[in-house]
C-alpha cells in the first residue's frame, strides 16, 4: 500500500504536470487575434507567456494579477506610451502576482493624479525586469511597501525624470520590500528626485551606471533612507554639475529602520564634477551603522574635514550632529581606495570613460576583500554601456581599483 508522503510527491507532481500542460503562449499585436495589452491581462491564466509584438502602443495599460507569468516583448522592444492614460490611477502597469518576468518593453509617459504615476507599480511578489527602458515617467518603478515584495532589475534603463512640484520623481524607488538587487542597468537625467532610492532591507546593486550625464539634475545618484544592508560593487557612480544636491550617496538620512545596517561599497568608481567639490557619501547614526570600502576609485569631491565643512557652509546647510561626511574617513587608502585629485590624472581617466589606462600604478595596494551576506566583493563582471555587464577574470580584477580594467 502507498504511504502518505508517496501519495502527497504524486499529487504534486501530477499538479506540476497539469499545470505545464496548460500553460499557453498568448501574442498580442495589431494583426494578432489579441490585438491589445489589456485584453492580453484579461484573458492570461497562470504559468502562460504573452508575447508583444514589436511596435507603439498608446493607452493600452493594463493590471496583471495572475500568480506567475512572463511578459515579452517580440521583433524588438514593444513600446508602451501612457498616452494620458494610468491604470488604477497607479501605472502604465500595475503587477500584483506572486513571480512575474517582464523583458523587452519601454514604458513611457506615465502620469497620475498623485504625481507618481508609474511605468510599473509592483505590489504584490516576485518581479524581474530585463532588457527594459523607464523613460519620462513621474516614477520608472514604484513598489508597495511590503515585506513580502522582491524586485530584481537586470540590464534595464531609466532616463529622463520629469518634474511633479510638490511631490519629486525618482527613476526606480523601491518601498519597504525585502529584497532589491539591480544589476547591469543604467541611470540618467534625472529630474530634481534620486537615480535610485531604495527602502529594501537587503540591496544589492552591482555592475551598473549612474551617472546623471550633461544637463541632469537629479538629487541624490542614490538614496538608502532606512538603511538596511547596502552592498554596491562595481559600479559607475557620477554627480553632475547640474544636481539639486552636494552629495551622491546617502545612507539612513530618514532614520534607520532596520535590525542590521551595513553598508559595504567595493570596486566602485565615484565621479564629482562640482567645481567646489561635494561629498561621496553622508551615513546618518554612524554609530549604528557598519561601514566598510574596499578598492573604491574616487575622482574630484571633497577629501578632509575642512573640505567638506566649507562645501556645506557654501550650501547654506547647517550641519548635521551624528553624521561622518568627510571622505577619508570611509574610504581609508589602507583598504585599497584611491582618490584622485590631480587634474591631469583626471583628465585621463574621463578621456578613458574612467577606466584605467593599461599599466596605471596605484598610490596603494588593493586589498582582498573577501565577501559579505555570501556575496563576493571581487567583481565577477563589469559594466557595458548601454546597459548590460560582461564577464571579468576574478583573479585580474582582484589587483585593480575601481569598476573597470583597463
Amino acid at each position: 500500500m502507498m504511504n502518505w508522503s508517496a501519495k502527497w510527491w504524486l499529487a504534486a507532481l501530477a499538479l506540476l504536470m497539469s499545470a505545464g500542460a496548460s500553460a499557453a503562449t498568448l501574442r498580442v499585436g495589431p494583426q494578432e487575434a489579441i490585438r491589445t495589452i489589456a485584453m492580453a491581462a484579461a484573458r492570461a491564466q497562470d504559468g502562460d507567456t504573452v508575447e508583444i509584438v514589436a511596435g507603439t502602443y498608446v493607452g493600452d495599460v493594463a493590471v496583471w494579477s495572475q500568480k506567475r507569468l512572463t511578459i515579452r516583448g517580440i521583433g524588438g522592444r514593444a513600446v508602451l506610451e501612457a498616452g494620458g492614460r494610468i491604470a488604477e490611477e497607479k501605472g502604465i502597469w500595475v503587477i500584483r502576482g506572486e513571480d512575474f518576468l517582464v523583458e523587452n518593453i519601454v514604458f513611457r509617459g506615465a502620469r497620475g493624479p498623485n504625481l507618481n504615476g508609474s511605468g510599473i507599480r509592483h505590489e504584490e511578489g516576485r518581479l524581474t525586469v530585463r532588457n527594459c527602458l523607464f523613460e519620462d515617467n513621474e516614477m520608472g518603478i514604484l513598489t508597495a511597501n511590503r515585506q513580502s515584495l522582491s524586485l530584481f532589475v537586470e540590464n534595464s534603463e531609466f532616463a529622463h525624470g520629469v518634474l511633479v512640484t510638490p511631490r519629486v520623481s525618482h527613476l526606480l524607488y523601491a518601498g519597504q520590500i525585502s529584497r532589491l538587487e539591480v544589476r547591469g542597468s543604467y541611470f540618467h537625467h534625472g529630474k530634481v528626485g534620486h537615480l535610485l532610492k531604495s527602502r529594501a532591507r537587503f540591496n544589492l546593486v552591482e555592475y551598473n551606471r549612474l551617472t546623471d550625464e550633461v544637463g541632469g539634475q537629479a538629487s541624490y545618484e542614490m538614496d538608502f533612507p532606512d538603511g538596511g544592508v547596502v552592498l554596491l560593487i562595481g559600479n559607475l557612480i557620477r554627480q553632475s554639475v547640474g544636481t539639486e544636491n552636494n552629495r551622491m550617496i546617502a545612507f539612513g538620512a530618514e532614520g534607520l529602520k532596520s535590525a542590521d545596517n551595513v553598508l559595504v561599497m567595493a570596486s566602485n568608481t565615484l565621479v564629482d564634477d562640482l567645481p567646489a567639490g561635494g561629498e561621496f557619501v553622508r551615513v546618518w547614526s554612524p554609530a549604528q551603522v557598519s561601514v566598510t570600502t574596499y578598492n573604491n576609485l574616487l575622482v574630484g569631491g571633497c577629501v578632509g574635514r575642512a573640505c567638506v565643512e566649507e562645501a556645506i557652509k557654501r550650501s547654506a546647510e547647517r550641519p548635521q550632529a551624528g553624521r561622518v561626511p568627510w571622505t577619508d574617513a570611509l574610504f581609508p587608502a589602507e583598504a585599497g581606495n584611491v582618490h584622485v585629485s590631480d587634474a591631469a590624472w583626471r583628465a585621463r581617466l574621463e578621456a578613458n570613460d574612467f577606466r584605467p589606462v593599461a599599466g596605471t600604478k596605484w598610490p596603494v595596494a588593493p586589498v582582498a576583500p573577501g565577501s559579505a551576506f555570501g556575496v563576493s566583493l571581487v567583481p565577477g563582471r563589469e559594466y557595458t554601456h548601454r546597459a548590460g555587464s560582461r564577464a571579468v577574470d576574478g583573479a585580474a580584477r582582484s589587483a585593480l581599483v575601481g569598476a573597470f580594467g583597463p
